[in-house]
């Protein structure tokens, strides 16, 4: 599966938890917290591909959460069961 999240459609942590919900397909009732989405991006069999569009913009807006996102994602990418692409 392959998703991107663009930045320019955050613009706080509840846009960016919807977006997360929508682009990567996760269950409605996922938390609204990194911890839930980084459970949900490592089960096996569920490989994806997802592309970060405008980091910068992401950290504008989001603050340090935007870095713990990046770094949640990262790590994910660590499970082998997720790529990221910065762009």
């Amino acid at each position: 599966m392959r998703a991107t999240i663009n930045a320019k459609r955050v613009t706080d942590r509840d846009s960016l938890h919807a977006l997360l919900r929508e682009k990567l397909n996760l269950p409605a009732d996922c938390g609204s917290n990194l911890d839930a989405v980084y459970d949900l991006l490592t089960e096996p069999g569920k490989d994806r591909i997802i592309t970060v569009k405008h980091e910068e913009l992401l950290r504008q807006r989001l603050g340090d959460y935007a870095d713990r996102l990046l770094r949640m994602l990262d790590d994910a990418a660590e499970s082998g069961h997720v790529k990221i692409l910065h762009k």
